[in-house]
């Protein structure tokens, strides 16, 4: 990715003494641009990896694996000052859920593009549209539980939040010229009511109780054992994405997990036919051959 003016000066936020020094920063600012990178288990479950932080000079990425318990405090600061996101239906649920927080104030870039009447109003195409920035999303599926992270993720991370403020303002200006549009109007009319909406559903957002191949396995009457094994290995799933582990994400999907409690391999030897990746194959089928197998 070649640097142009959205590659921001960038701070790693990962001790104590960084975090300290620049939270008045964060407050000077009055608005702020926020992202975040997770494991790949889904945001009902996974584990926060990064929080990107912008202004239009300056990119923060938060640590949330090195700063552990000193992220509550610093997500409730962070949570006084106004954002601007991308897609806060995703986001603001892991923010919810992991640190019980919500912004003071809310505006969703998605939300504005949609009401303007973009298709699609995924962040890559927008930023293409409205910035005339290509945004490779060669890292958006990386591992992001890995230390340390590449240049390349790095790169990706800060610019996603560096992207909003200037996409926030060409939005922002498009819906001021298109107000008396028959269509758009009464859509940008709409909008502080939706992202009212929105904002309570986060508020309000519970974890779900159980797993939804469980309940799969519990529509179809497999049986009490069979919801124990599919619930025990969504667990392990869950609990190894979270770790870093990317290959049980892509490994014990709800069918794979669905089909082995179905179908209950006859022995050890038949578990391992039934894993594709030798290297997961090696590390896990003990594991996996302790839930099934008993």
């Amino acid at each position: 990715m070649p640097p142009d003016r959205y590659d921001l000066p960038i701070t790693f936020v990962n001790t104590p003494e960084i975090l300290d020094r620049v939270l008045p920063d964060w407050f000077a600012a009055h608005l702020l641009a926020v992202d975040i990178e997770c494991s790949l288990t889904g945001f009902h479950h996974c584990a926060m990896a990064l929080v990107q932080i912008a202004t239009h000079e300056q990119a923060w990425l938060v640590d949330p694996i090195v700063l552990g318990p000193l992220m509550q405090s610093a997500m409730r600061a962070l949570a006084e000052i106004p954002w601007i996101v991308h897609d806060f239906s995703g986001d603001g649920i892991v923010f919810k859920r992991l640190y019980d927080v919500m912004p003071c104030s809310v505006m969703d870039t998605m939300l504005l593009a949609r009401a303007l009447g973009y298709p699609q109003p995924g962040l890559k195409t927008l930023a293409r549209v409205k910035l005339g920035v290509e945004i490779p999303k060669e890292e958006q599926d990386s591992n992001w539980m890995l230390r340390p992270l590449r240049p390349s993720q790095v790169s990706y991370a800060a610019r996603d939040a560096a992207l909003l403020l200037p996409l926030l303002r060409r939005l922002a200006e498009e819906a001021e010229t298109r107000r008396d549009d028959p269509e758009i109007g009464p859509r940008l009319a709409r909008l502080p009511s939706e992202i009212r909406h929105l904002v309570q559903r986060v508020r309000h957002y519970r974890v779900p109780e159980h797993h939804p191949v469980v309940e799969k396995v519990r529509a179809m009457g497999l049986g009490e054992v069979a919801e124990e094994r599919a619930n025990r290995l969504s667990e392990l799933r869950l609990k190894w994405g979270n770790e870093g582990d990317v290959a049980a994400v892509m490994e014990l999907g709800n069918r794979w997990i669905l089909a082995r409690v179905q179908y209950p391999p006859r022995s050890r030897e038949a578990l391992e036919r039934c894993i594709p990746n030798p290297r997961f194959r090696a590390k896990r089928l003990d594991a996996l051959w302790e839930v099934l197998g008993s």
